[in-house]
């Protein structure tokens, strides 16, 4: 993405009460709805690296993640002998968990709110202009919503690839005005398309999901200048039961980077 002023994006009125836009699917993958009921970690996963991978070049997706139950995942570098230390450390050491395509740290989920999006991604575009642009568009959106947070400018004092995401903020992280982190994210970069995949505590914050979802939404659709895409309509069913193969095999879990 460039540093050009955002367009203006026009949104239509959503009509539905709450409680109906919350029973309607989170994502349609084809003519197939994905419901919110919720998927487990592999399969998040796999939906999101299956839209790296085949959504079309100057598409913006998004997508709310819907958890079937409590998991973990970790970055794509990261040690798993210290992920089962961490999970052990947190009295949850048979909790689903899932390496990322991402990097990042290990990050807790079930109550958070997860969120994943592609987009294209310019060769002369660092990751860190990415963070710093979509993570400040959200703080913007959640002002609106008299939400006010800060965008960690400093780098952190705690470096290395083995880490708890929510323990200590990283530079372009959101932060409240406290200093505890609430949201973070990590990225991956395949053929000129971005991955973001991102966490947010809405515990820390007295907005509904709902809310915070259309924040999120009306800040990616200023990041992409679009409307987001939510319809997984070319994504095959066989490529997406493949990659689910792939985070559920001990291949992928136990890799060395």
């Amino acid at each position: 993405m460039d540093s050009r002023q955002p367009k203006q994006i026009e949104h239509k009125q959503m009509k539905l009460s709450e409680d109906e836009l919350l029973k309607k699917p989170a994502v349609e993958l084809g003519t197939v709805p994905i419901s919110r009921t919720g998927l487990d970690v592999f399969s998040q996963m796999a939906l999101d690296e299956a839209a790296l991978l085949f959504s079309p070049k100057e598409s913006l997706t998004l997508r709310f993640y819907s958890w079937s139950g409590p998991a973990a995942t970790f970055g794509r570098h990261q040690s798993f002998q210290f992920i089962e230390q961490e999970l052990k450390k947190t009295g949850k050491p048979h909790l689903p968990c899932a390496r990322r395509i991402t990097g990042g740290g290990l990050v807790f989920h079930g109550e958070d709110i997860t969120f994943s999006l592609t987009f294209p991604w310019s060769d002369f575009t660092p990751p860190s202009q990415i963070y710093q642009r979509l993570h400040s568009l959200i703080e913007l959106q959640l002002a609106k919503e008299g939400i006010s947070l800060n965008l960690k400018t400093e780098s952190s004092a705690l470096m290395g690839l083995n880490k708890v995401c929510f323990s200590t903020p990283e530079k372009s992280d959101l932060i409240t005005p406290a200093g505890k982190k609430i949201l973070g994210g990590a990225l991956c970069r395949k053929n000129k398309r971005g991955l973001y995949q991102g966490s947010l505590e809405a515990s820390l914050i007295s907005l509904s999901p709902l809310q915070i979802e259309r924040a999120i939404n009306d800040a990616v659709s200023l990041f992409g200048e679009k409307e987001p895409e939510k319809k997984f309509d070319f994504i095959s069913t066989e490529k997406l039961r493949s990659l689910v193969e792939k985070y559920q095999s001990d291949e992928w879990r136990l890799r060395v980077s």
